[in-house]
């Protein structure tokens, strides 16, 4: 009998160990929200970790400069409710000459791009 007492202590022992082995972590999840202003109209693109691309024009009553930004770190705080975190942040800003309208000012079309993770 003490022969066999220490048999079914080391499985009980190997079990509970194993219970606390390192788990191999979960994959992450990327989002791409982005928004591009040309000629005073926004729009903001999200593309989901499916590949489904959402559109959505901005719309506000506000004046001033940065409306349109105050909306995009709204929907960035909701995303962030969601478990969604920040990774990388780029801005552009491209000038492109209109040919045909040479007097007129070039069209400028500023983006600014946000790359989510969510684990």
């Amino acid at each position: 009998m003490k022969k066999l007492l220490p048999i079914p202590v080391l499985l009980v022992l190997a079990a509970v160990s194993w219970a606390f082995y390192p788990k191999a972590a979960p994959t992450p999840e990327y989002m791409e929200l982005s928004m591009h202003s040309s000629a005073g109209k926004p729009i903001l693109v999200m593309i989901s970790p499916t590949g489904e691309v959402t559109e959505e024009k901005l719309v506000t009553k506000t004046k001033g400069a940065y409306k349109y930004q105050a909306q995009l770190l709204v929907k960035l705080n909701e995303l962030r409710a969601q478990g969604w975190t920040v990774v990388q942040m780029q801005t552009t800003e491209t000038s492109t000459p209109d040919l045909q309208h040479p007097l007129l000012g070039p069209d400028v079309v500023r983006t600014a791009t946000y790359l989510l993770e969510r684990r």
